[in-house]
């Protein structure tokens, strides 16, 4: 009889779920053919649930229901305790991310013809920077989701070293690699030391030199470049007067516009509190057709919308020097020139921290550059021309492995789960 291990990664903006057998690892399909699920649900008024791009198709078509992304931040923050209504029913945010994680399991169960009941679950090195007890909730709400949706046992394993562990199937001798692993929600390295006699052995503990990691990633990037060059059409930064002193000048809050550029507070920067702000700082505002376009937005409920034309700027600025992007079609009058250079102006800052934590996982391995034989790039915001540019340069030496960015973590953790008997 066929033994099959499984292993989970849920990220920020894109999961996917391994299963190991006799005959290897198979990424499972998770969405018709699809081996990767966006990390995405909606809830319909009507009841139904969809996840991944079902999900976004729901809500661009324009179903009534919720769209909700990047749920994977909330874990350990204060949300996590909040309830919201989503399909006419309130749910706790660890409710939801138990609906998106059962239905990973349903599919590897649905691939393997059989129930599942062990798993080793990805992990980023830090849920959250300096702040040891919001890490550690972090993985205890997972665990305790995990076990909720029928998962018995349960381990975690920080996903650069499962990346690195899907990589080393294909090492022929002992290699010294850096796993760059830049995600949705975080960026996380490793140094490891990889080769075939280490690939069967179930404790790998003196083969990992240093972890290191951030939560910076992909979703970091859209927030940057939206507050920097979407949402001052909008009004981010324009001026209204007090309705008690018209030669007082005040600047508009910018707390919607953070929200509105953050995937998983969209929806506080659209709810009825927000749109109420909107219509009181409208009547004194001293640019009230930027003020206009935000309140169509709230009103039109067009946050997820709008950011994700965001995004799709920043993923075209990867081939392309310039892009202009219409928000006419979601109902708002005005474009954006956005150009590669303004991009990563935005980011800037949020490129020195990726940079300042993977030479400090160089260092507390103790080694250098130059004695790095392979650089393993992973997760989806390594594909920016600028994380490359960064590897390649300070790496000139190293091979450099961009293979299956999107497939190794959850390939790694089925691997180790067969290593472990799971």
């Amino acid at each position: 009889m066929t033994r099959f291990s499984c292993g989970i990664d849920f990220g920020t903006s894109n999961s996917t779920c391994a299963v190991a057998h006799d005959d290897g690892v198979t990424l499972v399909p998770v969405e018709q053919e699809s081996r990767v699920l966006p990390s995405a649900l909606f809830f319909s008024d009507e009841g139904d649930v969809f996840f991944g791009r079902e999900a976004v198709r729901a809500y661009i078509e324009g179903e009534e229901g919720r769209l909700l992304r990047g749920l994977k931040s909330v874990l350990g923050t204060s949300l996590m305790q909040e309830r919201t209504v989503v399909g006419g029913a309130s749910k706790t945010f660890k409710d939801i991310l138990g609906v998106y994680i059962e239905n990973l399991k349903q599919k590897a169960e649905r691939f393997c013809g059989t129930s599942l009941s062990r798993v080793v679950m990805g992990r980023p090195v830090h849920f959250h920077d300096n702040a040891p007890e919001a890490d550690a909730l972090s993985e205890q709400i997972l665990q305790e989701i995990a076990r909720d949706v029928g998962f018995q046992d349960i381990v975690f394993q920080y996903e650069p070293i499962a990346a690195a562990y899907a990589h080393e199937q294909g090492v022929s001798e002992e290699t010294l690699a850096l796993v760059v692993d830049l995600g949705g929600g975080t960026s996380d390295f490793t140094v490891i030391l990889l080769s075939p006699e280490r690939a069967v052995q179930a404790d790998r503990r003196q083969d990992i030199l240093a972890t290191t990691g951030i939560r910076v990633g992909g979703t970091n990037f859209d927030k940057a470049f939206s507050l920097d060059h979407f949402m001052p059409f909008l009004g981010l930064g324009s001026s209204y007067t007090s309705e008690f002193d018209r030669k007082h000048i005040l600047t508009v809050p910018s707390k919607p516009y953070h929200d509105l550029s953050d995937w998983p507070l969209v929806h506080q920067g659209q709810n009825t509190k927000a749109i109420a702000e909107t219509k009181r700082l409208l009547r004194t505002s001293l640019e009230p057709h930027k003020l206009q376009n935000l309140l169509m937005l709230q009103q039109e409920q067009a946050g997820h919308a709008f950011l994700q034309e965001v995004e799709q700027v920043k993923i075209e600025l990867s081939d392309v020097e310039q892009a202009t992007k219409s928000f006419a079609p979601i109902g708002l009058d005005f474009s954006v020139e956005a150009s590669r250079p303004l991009f990563l102006a935005s980011i800037d800052g949020l490129l020195g921290r990726i940079q300042a934590s993977l030479e400090e996982c160089l260092v507390q391995a103790g080694c250098t550059k130059h004695e790095i034989d392979l650089v393993i790039l992973t997760g989806g915001s390594s594909e920016l021309p600028a994380i490359n540019q960064m590897v390649v340069s300070k790496f000139p030496q190293a091979k450099i492995s961009k293979e299956d960015k999107f497939g190794s973590v959850g390939r790694g953790l089925a691997h180790q789960a067969q290593r472990l008997g799971a």
